[in-house]
């Protein structure tokens, strides 16, 4: 089984992380977990190396210690970071995806940011939202 988590560092998204390790560890499951940057001019190789290490140390300190099979991504890409976690999910047959969603206002919680609605309404794998 394999989990795909979109992660951003964000309290919500430490929380994803947490429950794909609760699953993995259930299922023996192998997490990807993926970090998208928006492609610039102004992007610098540095600012790159530095989103790795700080995606790789954040997430190794969350599952490492429970000897769980995992991968680290950063995509960079022009296209919208809901189109590219669905993407990468449809070409790495995931089986589930877990994004953490924000918390909205009275009116905003009719709708979940853009990146979460995307990834619900077009993934071809269950998707599963934490707050």
């Amino acid at each position: 089984m394999k989990i795909l988590v979109g992660y951003d560092g964000s309290n919500m998204a430490k929380a994803a992380l947490e429950l794909a390790k609760n699953r993995a560890r259930t299922w023996g499951a192998k997490i990807d977990v993926i970090k998208c940057m928006e492609q610039s001019r102004n992007l610098e190789y540095e600012e790159i190396r530095k989103a790795e290490q700080n995606l790789e140390g954040e997430v190794h300190n969350i599952l490492n210690s429970e000897k769980i099979s995992y991968e680290t991504h950063l995509l960079i890409s022009g296209q919208d970071f809901g189109e590219d976690l669905v993407e990468f999910a449809e070409q790495n047959k995931a089986d589930e995806i877990i994004i953490g969603i924000r918390r909205k206002s009275k009116v905003g919680k009719l709708m979940f940011g853009s990146t979460a609605q995307y990834v619900i309404l077009n993934a071809t794998c269950p998707v599963v939202s934490v707050k």
